[in-house]
């Protein structure tokens, strides 16, 4: 996040009112380069780039300190691995168990109907005694046959779930996995077009963000910005936003062009505010004040410039 100076001072002339802002130059083709999410609260710079240095796409442009999510992945990876090996055994368990039940399912088949066959000899073949051996026979065989059936059943759904639950907690832990990866890799940031690299400010000190800084997730790192569509972005005061509106002039004094003015129109104003705890407790709003008239060619990104723009006031 920039700082600027906002409001510098107000003068009257009427019922116009002068307000003086003061602005940072940068261009629209900008990559606005953020600290990345990271798990606890602040996130330490431990590599970037030099300031104003030219950059190509595809260059490294800063890297986060990733101790901590480089442990977490490596006890992670061991606790998929562990995962993976205890369901393996379970599989080959599991395999076990229900070749057991097919066994003692395809045996008591056998010997059910073999029961029935026995059962369907006439008493006057084989005798009264026989006989009702073999009708309990039939009965037993029967009994055992159902249970060889439902424990068969049985064995088959408890795999079933099993596989069901042990598929839950692997695609659990595999996205476990994937976004410790994914949080890793968002720790190094590259350019993503060629440019020049600008430090962000932080927004409680007013310094310069540097290697080694710690910062809170979304807090404004560096920007990659190309000399060209240039514009001015100033921070102001919530009390003079309703003083601002959308194509509105303004004239525009830069700190090494001072005996020269520039025209220029307000094209953005933030719908929200930020705190800039180091100005008070007072509420910030950005405005992207376009340049109109052309411009030196040596201007530099990152040069302050002077906003003057006129506001007149309603007569009651």
């Amino acid at each position: 996040m920039k700082i600027f100076i906002a409001l510098l001072f107000i003068t009257f002339h009427g019922h116009t009112e002068t307000l003086y802002i003061t602005g940072e130059l940068e261009s629209k083709n900008t990559q606005v380069v953020l600290m990345p999410l990271v798990p606890s609260m602040n996130g330490k710079i431990s590599e970037m780039e030099q300031e104003g240095k030219p950059v190509k796409k595809g260059d490294l442009l800063v890297r986060i300190d990733g101790t901590t999510i480089s442990t977490q992945l490596e006890s992670q990876i061991d606790d998929l691995d562990n995962y993976l090996a205890t369901s393996k055994r379970s599989e080959i368990e599991f395999e076990i168990q229900l070749n057991n039940a097919q066994l003692a399912y395809d045996s008591a088949k056998i010997n059910f109907e073999i029961a029935q066959m026995n059962s369907k000899i006439p008493l006057e073949f084989i005798g009264e005694l026989q006989y009702k051996q073999n009708q309990l026979q039939l009965k037993n065989k029967e009994k055992s046959f159902k249970k060889a059936t439902s424990d068969l059943e049985e064995q088959i759904t408890v795999i079933e779930n099993s596989k069901k639950k042990e598929s839950l907690g692997f695609a659990h832990k595999q996205k476990k996995l994937d976004y410790l990866k994914e949080t890793l890799d968002d720790f190094t940031i590259y350019a993503e077009q060629d440019g020049y690299i600008i430090y962000g400010t932080h927004a409680w000190t007013g310094e310069k963000v540097q290697e080694g800084d710690q910062l809170q997730t979304g807090f404004n790192i560096m920007n990659v910005s190309q000399n060209n569509a240039l514009q001015i972005v100033a921070s102001v005061n919530a009390i003079d936003i309703p003083k601002l509106s959308i194509d509105q002039s303004a004239t525009i004094k830069f700190d090494s062009f001072l005996d020269k003015s520039f025209q220029g129109k307000i094209i953005k104003i933030s719908s929200g505010g930020s705190d800039k705890q180091i100005w008070g407790d007072a509420l910030y709003y950005e405005a992207t004040i376009e340049i109109v008239d052309s411009t030196p060619d040596n201007l530099l990104l990152g040069m302050s410039a002077q906003v003057i723009i006129k506001h007149q006031e309603n007569e009651s």
